[in-house]
């Protein structure tokens, strides 16, 4: 069984804690006809665990360090969190927290971004059930649903395309991607 990081945004965090989202999609990457000879999915294989990564707050400072390889001085977040008896806090949840602008040495909650969320943050890990290879267009109404897709009373289908396109850009949906169906459940860490 391996472990890697997923990102997702704040509603999609919503609608994985609600449990109403069991799957998702990303685009492929790279040559598009390679995706049929080579079928090896960056989001793993049925068992494998993904840990979301989700926009966070941090307690800690911010720090000049030298960097050998930019052969310059370049900002780094010390990050105290842990060490310093706090939790970590969710941009989803909407804390109530002091958040610091800028950069300090001054140790403070500062917001984060989900790419730069350490495995000890996260607080939902998912297992995979199973990993396919599609066409975006084929999506079906209950897969809309299962992406998290409000039901509105309109078509799950175009409401999902709203969100592709939103995430993804004007004319995206109609572009028709290759894209990973990652299908999973909610475990405890």
């Amino acid at each position: 069984m391996n472990e890697r990081g997923i990102l997702f945004s704040a509603p999609m965090v919503h609608a994985l804690l609600a449990g109403t989202k069991t799957q998702t999609r990303r685009a492929v990457k790279g040559r598009e006809g390679s995706v049929l000879t080579d079928s090896r999915s960056p989001y793993g294989r049925p068992g494998d665990r993904l840990w979301v990564r989700e926009s966070f707050f941090a307690w800690g400072r911010w720090g000049r360090h030298f960097n050998e390889k930019k052969q310059r001085d370049e900002w780094r977040f010390a990050d105290m969190t842990r060490e310093c008896s706090h939790a970590y806090q969710y941009a989803a949840d909407d804390p109530d927290l002091p958040v610091e602008k800028g950069r300090s040495a001054t140790p403070g909650w500062y917001a984060r971004p989900a790419l730069f969320m350490p495995r000890v943050a996260s607080r939902i890990l998912l297992e995979v059930v199973s990993v396919r290879v599609e066409r975006l267009q084929t999506i079906s109404e209950h897969d809309a649903v299962a992406e998290g897709i409000e039901r509105s009373g309109g078509n799950p289908v175009d409401s999902y395309r709203s969100l592709w396109e939103q995430i993804n850009g004007t004319g995206s949906w109609d572009d028709n991607p290759w894209i990973w169906v990652v299908e999973f459940r909610r475990v405890e860490a």
